[in-house]
């Protein structure tokens, strides 16, 4: 009881809530206008050795009809000794989930840039099981790794259909040097191994050396190569294995107090969403912001993916040459401290889009964003 009572005493719970509103033209029978509302709820508590995490990120759009997804997840944190702790996750989701490409948000950085089916609603569940190792050997040296169990993609025959059931695990290892104040060098293997529901296996594995320095105080810059594999198969027929390049290039910097930018690219092989297939694939993502932080900002974003190799002779499966291209510009101002309105427009573009999906969509969006300080 002391344990948990202590440990009481300590919980923060805060969160976010995003409010969108978009209106654009109906193409080939898609409408991309919708009403959505979504929150980020997290609670954390500690006491010395031992933490919890806890989140949940409930949402839903009025189109046409009403549509309802919740994602949750638990973590709890372990310090083993003064240097190293240990993260043990579990996630779940479940629900219909909206994914049109002109939708709020977009690919998270780090990820390849995958374009959307061509149900715009697709009931998903996803479940990860995760355990992190993260090792702090001496002041330069950093080691981590992590192993997950992965399952996401559609629930129902309907969902599979445009997004297959996909499940296996995932492994990786890091090791993190930091030659001097402001250069770092870092090795990393990574490998996964995915079953989908439609019947194929995508198993990629990738070793990569990286350099991340800060050519000014303001830049930061980071490169990676490196060799990967990828293995496919259908049913049961004989797999095969591809070798692949494995490159990732970002830059970011702050060039005055009112003006901050972002490029970056990656080339990796990766296990198709929509096809299950292993095609390598580029991504591309921009960003640019002016103005000063409380005050009136225009942003714009651009992402994009290149599909470099080709995969089956399927309609879902990608081609060599497929271009996707995701943007956002905005214009944001403050209420307060803790809330904002937004106002700007979307797209998307195909190059090769899927049989009843159009070149290209476009919607303008008002959004409310606010942060919220629950319990401290």
């Amino acid at each position: 009881m002391g344990v948990i009572a202590a440990l009481a005493s300590g919980l923060l719970v805060d969160g976010s809530m995003l409010a969108d509103l978009r209106s654009g033209s109906s193409v080939e029978g898609q409408d991309p206008s919708a009403a959505a509302i979504s929150a980020d709820l997290q609670g954390r508590l500690s006491d010395g050795g031992i933490g919890l995490k806890f989140g949940l990120e409930p949402s839903a759009v009025l189109a046409q009809s009403s549509r309802v997804f919740a994602r949750g997840f638990g973590q709890v944190d372990l310090r083993l000794d003064e240097t190293a702790w240990a993260h043990l996750k579990q996630g779940l989701g479940y629900g219909t989930v909206d994914l049109s490409p002109v939708g709020p948000g977009g690919a998270p950085a780090g990820t390849a840039v995958q374009p959307p089916p061509t149900s715009r609603f697709v009931l998903v569940q996803e479940s990860s099981t995760s355990l992190d190792l993260d090792v702090r050997a001496s002041r330069r040296l950093r080691l981590a790794g992590s192993a997950a169990w992965m399952v996401s993609g559609g629930a129902d025959a309907a969902g599979r259909l445009a997004l297959p059931l996909a499940r296996g695990p995932q492994v990786r290892a890091l090791l993190d040097w930091l030659g001097t104040p402001l250069d770092a060098i870092h090795l990393e293997a990574a490998g996964s191994d995915t079953r989908y529901s439609n019947q194929r296996r995508a198993s990629v594995a990738s070793f990569t050396a990286g350099w991340r320095t800060r050519p000014s105080r303001a830049t930061e810059l980071s490169l990676s190569l490196g060799p990967g594999i990828g293995r496919a198969q259908l049913a049961d027929q004989q797999p095969l294995t591809v070798a692949y390049v494995v490159a990732a290039a970002d830059l970011r910097s702050t060039f005055t107090p009112a003006l901050a930018a972002s490029i970056g690219g990656s080339v990796e092989p990766v296990g198709d969403a929509l096809s299950g297939e292993v095609v390598e694939r580029g991504s591309a993502r921009a960003s640019v912001t002016l103005g000063r932080p409380g005050g009136l900002t225009a942003s714009a974003r651009l992402i994009g993916s290149l599909t470099l190799t080709s995969g089956g002779s399927a309609p879902s499966s990608p081609q060599a040459g497929d271009r996707f291209w995701q943007g956002e510009l905005s214009a944001g101002l403050p209420i307060d401290s803790r809330s904002s309105l937004a106002a700007g427009i979307r797209g998307a573009l195909f190059s090769r889009p899927l049989p009843g999906q159009p070149d290209q969509q476009w919607a303008a969006f008002v959004s409310y964003a606010a942060r919220l300080a629950l319990l401290r």
